[in-house]
């Protein structure tokens, strides 16, 4: 059942799945199509790209469950570290928000985790680019708290992101904890992004983050089949496989603190590609530039990014080798 929730400064959907989930669609398809065939035109594949053809998101989803993913093992094993600890330090909390859910196995441990204590979320608000990751990661959290909805928007829209926070907060006393999780502060600018998310924080909420730690053995992590198959998604999406072209991946410094993991396609062929009904054409050798994967030259960058954005960090834990860090931050 689709109903449109009245007149607003942009327009808004909310869709009630025959599941019983709920979400709001501050991002239409075809605005999201219309993003797709300007990239390819463009010649850059943005990261939101990366999750909304079908099979992106199953490749997506693979490479959460593969041991092969560091980093998303790296993720779990953090989360599962800081399991414990967190319910103690963060005694109430009505609602957990996830900006940049994803398919919600990460957000999924910390609402495990407050099922202990008696005032932990019974609120869940998932906030993702794609419909399909956003739908499971409902149907996730929908085994641990009473009440899920999420959004389908684009975070990087100041909009859009305050009407997240907004739903999150509800007009209700008592904090919400915010996360964003999987290395996702990365994927949506650090140096600006924690900024943007403290102007709609209130005093007692909760930013939870995490961030991976660049290191010479980094590349190893992304180069491999699984990944692979990730970054091809978009590129199946559209019709092309390996006899129409190359996969590269390379890293390099990206800012003060930064580094980032590059990866482009080049076309060993000249392409006709059809991207929602318009052909699109691709020379022999040229590139697709796809996004970067960004990651941080020490624990203490990470960090710094966050607090410059005017939040105190709390507590903050280490994946076993250190190239994984989880933090809990409060606004000051």
């Amino acid at each position: 059942m689709l109903r449109n929730d009245g007149p607003r400064q942009h327009e808004t959907t909310t869709i009630e799945l025959m599941t019983g989930l709920q979400i709001t669609a501050l991002l239409r398809e075809r605005e999201i199509l219309e993003r797709v065939q300007n990239a390819f035109r463009k010649r850059e594949l943005a990261e939101e790209i990366f999750y909304w053809f079908p099979s992106s998101v199953r490749a997506w989803a693979e490479l959460c469950r593969s041991s092969e993913y560091r980093n998303a093992n790296r993720a779990i094993e953090v989360l599962h570290a800081a399991a414990t600890a967190l319910p103690k330090r963060i005694a109430s909390a009505h609602t957990l928000c996830g900006l940049g859910c994803g398919e919600g196995s990460k957000d999924a441990i910390l609402l495990e985790s407050f099922r202990a204590i008696q005032n932990g979320p019974s609120h869940y608000v998932g906030a993702d680019f794609s419909q399909a990751l956003l739908e499971l990661a409902l149907e996730e959290a929908k085994r641990h708290v009473l009440y899920v909805s999420g959004f389908k928007c684009d975070l990087t829209n100041d909009r859009q992101l305050q009407d997240v926070c907004d739903a999150a907060k509800n007009d209700r006393p008592g904090p919400v904890i915010f996360t964003t999780l999987g290395n996702t502060l990365g994927a949506f600018d650090p140096q600006q992004f924690a900024h943007r998310v403290r102007k709609h924080l209130r005093g007692d909420d909760w930013f939870i983050f995490d961030g991976e730690i660049f290191s010479s053995q980094t590349l190893a992590g992304y180069d491999n089949p699984t990944n692979r198959r990730f970054a091809w998604g978009p590129l199946t999406g559209v019709g092309l496989n390996e006899q129409d072209g190359v996969l590269q991946f390379s890293t390099a410094p990206a800012a003060d603190g930064l580094f980032a993991v590059t990866k482009h396609f080049v076309a060993s062929r000249d392409l006709r590609v059809n991207v929602g009904g318009e052909t699109i054409e691709i020379e022999r050798g040229e590139k697709l530039r796809m996004s970067n994967s960004i990651k941080y030259a020490s624990e203490s960058a990470l960090l710094a990014f966050v607090e410059r954005a005017g939040f105190e960090i709390k507590e903050h834990w280490a994946s076993s080798d250190g190239k994984f860090v989880l933090a809990c931050a409060k606004p000051v």
